[in-house]
């Protein structure tokens, strides 16, 4: 078994809304290069990502929010009607083959799923990944389809395993709470700044589910300026307590970059 593989392919870069939104798969490629000029991996650890088909995305996504998404992609979406999809909006704008380059992104997430739920290696790294404000009919905040919340539904049906999820991007990760708000199947987990200031305003900490769900759903909301010490003490100490509580069989992880101080949209100030 290997230790780790990184899926990547240079077709991420068409996931791009346009050259000045914020989300830029640029980072991707600056990333990659910057972990094989540091000789991180060797050529052998690299993965390609296949495409998830339109039933894999069917796992998480309505069937008339997957065919807008492909109307849209290809031109042929009112506008008010994509509106109602959460496309075509200043956060979510269309563009031309928005369905595959989507598609590949949560075709990503599944090749690292399969790569570490078949034993092949221990960790897989989708850098292209980390969508977690789609929701199942509507796209939210640069997120077309949800890879996260598409491959924990995998891991169970394929594999029937208990899906630790555990998010730290800046963000709450609304997508994922959501989709499995209701099941004691997935414990989910989010570090993120207190929405008191940012997007998307959800993750407080009485946010513990529903349902069968309920107490399987943690939210750790840190307020703005919180520095390295105090992320990393509130992330060791809930991580490893929940993980204990939950006993999971694979941990699935959503690793934002945005609570680093540089960044231009929030006010964590990692370094």
């Amino acid at each position: 078994m290997r230790d780790s593989v990184f899926v990547y392919s240079p077709s991420y870069q068409t996931y791009q809304f346009h050259q000045d939104h914020p989300f830029n798969q640029q980072r991707v490629l600056l990333t990659y290069d910057l972990l094989q000029a540091a000789d991180a991996f060797d050529d052998g650890d690299i993965v390609t990502p296949r495409t998830a088909t339109k039933e894999e995305l069917a796992l998480v996504h309505t069937e008339d929010y997957i065919q807008a998404v492909e109307l849209a992609g290809a031109g042929r979406l009112p506008a008010a009607e994509g509106e109602s999809y959460g496309l075509g909006t200043e956060d979510t704008p269309v563009f031309a083959g928005m369905h595959e380059a989507a598609s590949l992104l949560v075709g990503g997430t599944l090749t690292a799923a399969d790569y570490v739920m078949t034993g092949q290696a221990r960790h897989a790294c989708n850098l292209g990944g980390g969508l977690h404000h789609g929701f199942r009919g509507r796209a939210s905040g640069f997120c077309i389809y949800n890879d996260s919340a598409v491959a924990i539904q995998y891991i169970q049906k394929n594999y029937g395993a208990k899906v630790l999820y555990i998010d730290t991007d800046a963000h709450h990760g609304d997508g994922v709470q959501f989709t499995f708000y209701d099941r004691s199947d997935v414990c989910t987990v989010s570090f993120h700044e207190t929405g008191r200031y940012l997007f998307p305003g959800t993750g407080q900490v009485l946010e513990k589910g529903s349902g069968q769900g309920y107490g399987y759903s943690f939210n750790i909301p840190l307020d703005a300026f919180t520095e390295d010490d105090s992320f990393l003490h509130a992330y060791k100490t809930a991580a490893s307590e929940i993980a204990a509580f939950f006993k999971p069989d694979v941990i699935l992880t959503q690793n934002g970059a945005d609570a680093h101080y540089y960044d231009p949209l929030t006010h964590l100030s990692n370094t």
